[in-house]
């Protein structure tokens, strides 16, 4: 299996993979603000859930 592989991504998998990283930014910058702190599990399981799809369609032969 190659790491890197030339595709053409699809609209709403680039649109996951970019709300991924959205989120888990938020997770890590705020990680000890008081207010996000009890919803940092949340937002890294919904920035997981977003980033399966496009990993699986990335790596898909």
């Amino acid at each position: 299996m190659r790491l890197f592989i030339t595709k053409i991504w699809n609209w709403w998998d680039v649109w996951l993979l970019k709300w991924c990283a959205f989120l888990f930014g938020i997770a890590a910058g705020a990680y000890f603000h008081a207010a996000v702190l009890p919803y940092v599990w949340v937002v890294l399981v919904v920035a997981v859930l977003l980033a399966i799809r496009p990993a699986i369609a990335y790596w898909k032969k």
